[in-house]
């Protein structure tokens, strides 16, 4: 039981083998969520037996199920993170998330495959807490930089992920995608438990009793969490607004689904996790010079601008390069608001704080599938696809008048 244990002393802890290692843990995770996802109409449609006129309903609905619950439980696992240590948390999420993508590969229809998403969104929580972990031992003055490389993590594994997912599910079946991520989170959470260390926990903290509602109430009182947790909803929305249309969406360019496009797919996903390793550590270095918040401005107000483009594509070429460009925007996004919630919080309630933004994701990665689809009933994807710019470009303009102009008056 050692392993599971917090350590005696804050000083014995080197941020710079925490973060290389949760680096390698947070780029396996990424893998093997980009390893599957993406594909996932397609593992629907050929492998459960979903008919072409029920897929975007079930695409919608296991998408939405997994941010549903993982919603609903990240505060009480923050608050736990901050009770007994965010390495803890990230073992339980690591052991969860490799006994259902074991089950995932065994699934036989849409009905056990929604439940297993469900109880993914229960268990979740493996990147939040590494994030929140290494947020915690960073020096001060390399919050922004040593955020910005944990995103170029999130972003490798962006890369590995669809590229990977793409080829095994041609040649092989998605199943063997599943098998694969398995592997990876079983890699992820072993380097944790041997070679991360905490920091250590108070026994008042031990002690404290988890509340979630005075939790809630306590963050609705800080505007830093609050615009915080805005804004990663925001962000996920329009994430997840586009990735389960994006494979659909390859297939109108190029007038056909098949191996070729899901090859295809596998590679557009990728792009945006080559072009957020460029850009994540540039963009955090840019916010601590700059500042987080003004940063992050800027980058919505370019994220959103590009991806208005996506409405002039006329070929997958076109599309494939404005997205590897959205990307170099959007890649410094969630390292800057995990910094400023880093700078808005104090360490001892990091973990509720990390809890409750990692919530409002969840709840945007709910809402975005759901959205995407509805829209989807009455718009052409085109136009559903360039909703997300216009949503960051609204987002960009909020925060210039509530932050960055409010600011300089």
């Amino acid at each position: 039981m050692a392993l599971f244990q917090n350590e005696l002393s804050d000083n014995r802890i080197n941020w710079k083998v925490n973060l290389a290692v949760l680096w390698v843990g947070v780029f396996f995770a990424a893998s093997s969520y980009t390893m599957c996802v993406p594909f996932l109409p397609v593992f629907l449609l050929k492998d459960l037996g979903v008919s072409p006129d029920n897929v975007s309903f079930w695409s919608g609905l296991v998408y939405s199920i997994t941010f549903f619950f993982a919603a609903m439980m990240a505060p009480y696992w923050g608050a736990m993170a901050d009770k007994v240590g965010q390495k803890r948390m990230a073992i339980r999420a690591g052991i969860g998330l490799v006994v259902t993508y074991v089950m995932s590969a065994m699934c036989q229809d849409e009905y056990q495959f929604l439940v297993i998403r469900g109880l993914i969104g229960l268990i979740s929580g493996f990147v939040p807490a590494s994030m929140s972990l290494v947020s915690s031992t960073l020096p001060v003055d390399k919050m922004g930089w040593g955020m910005g490389l944990m995103q170029t993590a999130l972003s490798s594994g962006g890369i590995l992920g669809p590229l990977i997912g793409g080829y095994l599910s041609s040649w092989f079946g998605i199943r063997a995608s599943f098998w694969l991520s398995s592997v990876c989170l079983t890699i992820s959470t072993l380097l944790v438990i041997f070679l991360v260390r905490d920091v250590s926990i108070s026994e008042e903290r031990r002690n404290k009793k988890v509340d979630l509602i005075s939790d809630l109430r306590e963050a609705l009182k800080n505007k830093g969490i609050l615009y915080t947790m805005m804004m990663f909803f925001l962000i996920q929305v329009c994430i997840m607004l586009l990735q389960p249309l994006i494979t659909i969406y390859v297939g109108q360019l190029m007038g056909k689904v098949d191996d070729e496009t899901i090859q295809m797919a596998g590679i557009i996903f990728s792009l945006a996790g080559i072009s957020g390793i460029m850009a994540a550590p540039f963009w955090g270095k840019r916010g601590q010079q700059y500042g987080y918040v003004k940063t992050f401005c800027y980058i919505t107000l370019g994220a959103g601008v590009v991806n208005l483009f996506k409405f002039f594509t006329i070929d997958v070429y076109q599309f494939a390069v404005v997205q590897f460009v959205y990307g170099l925007f959007l890649a410094g996004a969630i390292p800057n608001i995990n910094a400023n919630l880093a700078e808005v919080t104090d360490q001892s309630i990091r973990g509720k704080a990390f809890g409750l933004v990692t919530s409002a994701q969840m709840s945007g990665g709910f809402v975005g599938p759901l959205l995407g689809g509805a829209l989807g009933h009455f718009l052409p994807t085109r136009l559903v696809i360039i909703c997300a710019g216009i949503i960051l470009i609204a987002m960009s303009g909020y925060t210039y008048t509530t932050k960055v102009k409010a600011k300089t008056l």
